[in-house]
């Protein structure tokens, strides 16, 4: 995937839109069934990513995500950009993290940040399976065993 093809599949936050499970019903006419089943509207997807839809995620009926709107005011690409981060939009929270890959923004937006786009965009899929996977083992952080 060139940078910049991918950097449409990474939201401003750092969460890899082509790892979304809304993203992923363009390949898998059964998982759309199962989104539209849970109450998101047939019409917004698939998902292209949050940059090439603007911040309007099919989960946010009500207006477009207040971060892509922040970081759009700002003119910037990535949150990591903003001298205040990290802000407390990006802070983890326990509620759906089982569910929801938000805890790994600040991760994510460092990865990129240290080590390039590119770089990230190769190991996405990789972090979002240790995060999802991984087991917490105290003072080795996640593993997959």
């Amino acid at each position: 995937m060139e940078v910049s093809e991918g950097k449409n599949l990474v939201a401003p936050c750092g969460l890899c839109c082509a790892e979304c499970i809304l993203f992923k019903t363009k390949d898998n006419p059964i998982l759309l069934e199962k989104m539209v089943a849970q109450g998101i509207k047939r019409e917004t997807l698939p998902c292209p990513g949050c940059r090439p839809n603007m911040g309007k995620c099919p989960l946010l009926e009500c207006c477009i995500c207040e971060t892509y709107a922040c970081i759009s005011k700002r003119n910037l690409d990535f949150c990591f950009e903003c001298k205040e981060f990290p802000c407390a939009r990006l802070h983890p929270a326990a509620d759906k993290a089982a569910l929801l890959p938000h805890n790994i923004k600040i991760y994510n937006l460092c990865y990129i940040k240290e080590h390039g786009l590119s770089v990230w965009l190769e190991k996405a899929a990789e972090i979002q399976h240790t995060y999802f996977r991984g087991k917490m083992l105290v003072g080795k952080g996640p593993v997959i065993e």
